[in-house]
C-alpha cells in the first residue's frame, strides 16, 4: 500500500499514518510532509521496514533538498512519484 502524506510530520494525519503502517507500505512524503527531514526522532524513519519517499520538488521548493540529500534519504521525482502510484494495488492519501 502506498501512503502519501501532506501534511507535516507531527500533524494529527501523520499520526493516523503511523498507526495504519505496515511492514510493506511505502510512504510518499509531498508538500509539507518532507519537513520531516528537519526531524530525525520522527517515528515515521523508524516505526516499520515501510520504504520513506521524498518528492525532490516539494523538498527543494520547502528548502530541505540538500538536507535530505546530505541523509541519504531517497528522493523522487514526479515521474518516480507515477510508478510508486503504479506499482501499487491501494493507495491513501493523509491530508
Amino acid at each position: 500500500m502506498l501512503h502519501i502524506l501532506n501534511k507535516p510530520p507531527h500533524s494529527d494525519a501523520a499520526k493516523q499514518l503511523l498507526l495504519a503502517l505496515s511492514a510493506d507500505d511505502t510512504v510518499l512524503l509531498i508538500e509539507d510532509a518532507v519537513q520531516a527531514v528537519l526531524y530525525p526522532d520522527w517515528q515515521g524513519w523508524t516505526v516499520s521496514s515501510a520504504a520513506v519517499f521524498l518528492l525532490a520538488e516539494d523538498a527543494v521548493s520547502r528548502g530541505v533538498y540538500s538536507l535530505a540529500n546530505a541523509k541519504g534519504l531517497p528522493l523522487v521525482e514526479m515521474d518516480g512519484f507515477v510508478e510508486l502510484t503504479e506499482q501499487s494495488e491501494r493507495i491513501i492519501s493523509w491530508y
